[in-house]
């Protein structure tokens, strides 16, 4: 036999094995029954994008419980919470976060203080939590941000209220279970004290109206992990797997920029509060708008605090599946959602509501009615 016919014959013979295992598949994939289009009732695959909401599941906020890391955009937040009059503040718990391990005390010292500037010293108790993750894995400091005290060009060494002397995860426990359905907790730090009391008590889980969380991106994927998430990536593992109602602030927080007019505006309060807000916020301004392009000072916090009251400050939802990234060296504590779309796998049902854009207008009134008390 020549050597072009034994070429032939294996050229032919792969050939025709490759066609048989093609029409083979081909039998094979006609066999399977016809997919619903994604999204559609009775589909077993929805977009892995996630499936636009007209208004988040979680509504009807009355109670909250704030878990916070004062930071200058927690104080703002506070001040907004525990002075609105459609919402009670039944608790302030503290919570891993801005100033880090080492600066946890000040950080509680910033909640009383705060407490107090807002007139409701011995109404609304400060709960002192867990002060360091899950893990004791270390975690940016964010002073640069915040400053030496964490509220800006405003000192805080020393304050005259004290922490109750209940834990922070006993106190959430305690008041979310003496009222189940009612409580929210709007989540500004990292979520240790939140995943604490859900590993220690189901009840808890169980009871908890919802959560508000900032953190999060919908429409800018890749970029670093949020602040709040990677304080402690096992924490908010834990929360987002809950099955608690769950609504993450996202690009919200790009329609909570206070620009330069917004602080002339304050300005011309000349209130307590509107004094200590554009204090507070020399540095975040500063910073925001040299290093990160921004128009004036971002206030994500805030922003959950206003989608707390009116959650339609909200304009856009989607219901996404997330998860959170736990090993990887450069995207450790990154929120992700959606599968593979190529693969055909379902997608489970979406377990987060993320706020794709907010109405910045609204936002402002909110903000300006807190700073125009007192």
């Amino acid at each position: 036999m020549s050597d072009v016919t034994r070429r032939q014959l294996v050229r032919g013979a792969f050939i025709g094995t490759a066609l048989m295992g093609t029409r083979g598949w081909l039998a094979g994939a006609q066999s399977v029954s016809p997919v619903t289009p994604a999204g559609a009732p009775g589909s077993a695959i929805i977009p892995p994008t996630g499936i636009a909401e007209d208004k988040p599941r979680l509504q009807g906020i009355r109670r909250v419980i704030v878990d916070t890391d004062p930071g200058n955009d927690d104080a703002l937040a506070l001040l907004m919470a525990m002075l609105h009059p459609q919402i009670t503040v039944e608790g302030v718990t503290v919570c891993p976060g801005n100033l880090g391990i080492e600066g946890y005390g000040q950080q509680v010292r910033n909640a009383l203080y705060v407490v107090d500037m807002a007139g409701k010293s011995g109404k609304v108790p400060v709960y002192r939590g867990m002060e360091h993750p899950i893990l004791n894995r270390p975690y940016p400091v964010a002073t640069f941000i915040h400053g030496k005290y964490g509220l800006g060009e405003v000192e805080v060494p020393e304050v005259r209220q004290r922490s109750d002397p209940e834990h922070a995860v006993d106190a959430m426990r305690r008041i979310v279970n003496a009222a189940p359905g009612e409580v929210t907790i709007l989540a500004l730090g990292g979520l240790t004290n939140v995943a604490m009391a859900m590993l220690r008590d189901d009840a808890f889980t169980r009871n908890l109206r919802g959560i508000i969380f900032v953190g999060g991106k919908y429409a800018r994927p890749g970029m670093a992990p949020a602040y709040n998430v990677l304080v402690d990536p096992e924490a908010a593992d834990v929360v987002m797997r809950s099955g608690v109602k769950l609504v993450v602030t996202g690009d919200a927080a790009g329609d909570s920029v206070m620009v330069d007019a917004d602080y002339d505006q304050a300005a011309k309060f000349n209130t307590k509060l509107s004094r200590f807000f554009i204090a507070s916020n020399v540095l975040r301004r500063t910073y925001e708008m040299k290093y990160r392009g921004a128009k004036g000072s971002i206030n994500a916090d805030p922003m959950a605090v206003a989608m707390a009251v009116d959650p339609m400050i909200g304009q856009k939802y989607m219901s996404v599946a997330m998860k959170v990234e736990l090993e990887g060296e450069y995207t450790r504590g990154l929120l992700v959602y959606g599968n593979d779309i190529y693969s055909g796998h379902p997608v489970p049902p979406g377990n987060v509501d993320i706020c794709v854009a907010a109405d910045s207008a609204k936002f402002k009134e909110m903000v300006f009615g807190t700073l125009k008390t007192g």
